[in-house]
């Protein structure tokens, strides 16, 4: 099983590089926006950290439904019909889980570095925030990764994984800003255990739904 998850990590990887227009337009995306925001707030710059956390954390939203929208959608019929065959269901889902979450991460870290060199930073723990941005690329793409493969049998309908992933991934997109609120201030476990382990459980929830939900799609 392993081996069969790393060699489609591979052919998609592979895929990434010969067909970098997504990696490209992403990337292209998450810069656009940041200067764009920071046009917007000159000559003051983001004063408050509340404002600085929350167009942070929409911008990777809307970056990573960019990216894992097209990761069922690039795949053909043939190359699925090839798949029925030679894959599990639980192969195929779990190496597109890794791979959107290895591609958030990188869009996350990318909007880190450019978000705080043209708007500062009010970061205070820095160990705290970066294991933040881990779990937050995790839910995001767990979210992100259950509805696009709902949305891939609808007609390949990508406005859907859109439309469907916002009531889903609202709750945790609040839950992360609230908890990079507390990364400006001396790190306390006491403070944010709740709502770590919350975001921890609707990971599970996540994993554990795509993993039972997507047995039913494959055999369609």
């Amino acid at each position: 099983m392993i081996n069969k998850i790393f060699s489609i990590l591979y052919k998609d990887l592979k895929i990434e590089i010969n067909q970098s227009h997504l990696f490209f337009s992403v990337g292209l995306y998450v810069i656009s926006s940041i200067y764009i925001i920071y046009i917007s707030y000159q000559p003051t710059g983001i004063l408050g950290l509340e404002h600085w956390v929350s167009i942070f954390w929409v911008i990777i939203l809307f970056s990573s439904i960019t990216a894992v929208s097209k990761s069922f959608f690039q795949e053909s019929g043939s190359r699925n019909y090839y798949y029925y065959f030679v894959l599990s269901p639980d192969e195929l889902i779990f190496s597109k889980l890794i791979y959107n979450f290895l591609f958030i991460v990188f869009v996350t870290f990318l909007t880190f570095l450019v978000f705080s060199s043209l708007l500062g930073n009010f970061i205070y723990s820095y160990s705290f925030f970066i294991t933040l941005l881990f779990m937050g690329s995790l839910s995001i793409s767990n979210c992100l990764t259950l509805i696009s493969a709902i949305g891939h049998q609808v007609k390949n309908n990508s406005i859907l994984t859109a439309v469907l992933s916002f009531p889903v991934i609202i709750p945790i997109l609040l839950i992360l800003i609230k908890l990079s609120k507390m990364s400006s201030s001396e790190f306390s476990w006491n403070i944010i255990q709740d709502d770590f382990y919350l975001l921890i459980l609707l990971n599970i929830i996540l994993i554990a739904m795509t993993k039972i939900l997507f047995k039913f799609l494959w055999r369609n």
